[in-house]
């Protein structure tokens, strides 16, 4: 079997605002806040069931799919972007949730880049520290969709989106 993505680590240096954004942005839930001799930590799911396992706690599913660290010396100062990874993204099931959380974006002044990439529609967006977001739906079993990338990457336009999620 192969291995499945289990969650992320993004290095933050404000934490109450970053938790915020992924909550806002994304519906993520904060699961645990805690602390460590040298850094403050959200862990956050998406509350959704986990395939063959089993939910503990009052919030269903994984325990974390994305952690925020705060190292107690970054707290308020910019981070090195060597520190940061290229991008996180996040699956929605169908054209009608990715239209919806580009909607969300724009509404809390982010600006939204979408792209086709046959295999999947996707928005970008960064976060308020800059890191970069990626949001998709997979494309791949419907029309015009593809089964494989092969390196086409193109722009969306909005309204193919808006007509796909009606």
């Amino acid at each position: 079997m192969p291995a499945r993505l289990g969650h992320l680590r993004l290095d933050v240096s404000d934490l109450d605002t970053m938790s915020a954004f992924y909550a806002d942005a994304l519906g993520l839930v904060v699961r645990e806040r805690a602390t460590d001799d040298e850094s403050h930590y959200a862990f956050l799911t998406d509350a959704q069931p986990i395939p063959g396992g089993t939910d503990v706690g009052e919030v269903p599913g994984m325990h974390h799919r994305l952690v925020l660290r705060q190292s107690r010396e970054a707290e308020g100062r910019d981070l090195p972007e060597a520190t940061r990874l290229d991008h996180v993204a996040f699956e929605v099931d169908d054209e009608a949730e990715l239209l919806a959380f580009v909607e969300r974006l724009r509404a809390m002044g982010c600006e939204a880049d979408l792209q086709e990439a046959q295999i999947a529609w996707q928005c970008y967006a960064h976060d308020p520290e800059g890191n970069k977001l990626e949001v998709y739906c997979d494309r791949r079993a419907r029309p015009g969709g593809a089964p494989l990338w092969r390196g086409r990457q193109e722009k969306l336009a909005e309204e193919r989106l808006r007509d796909a999620a009606r």
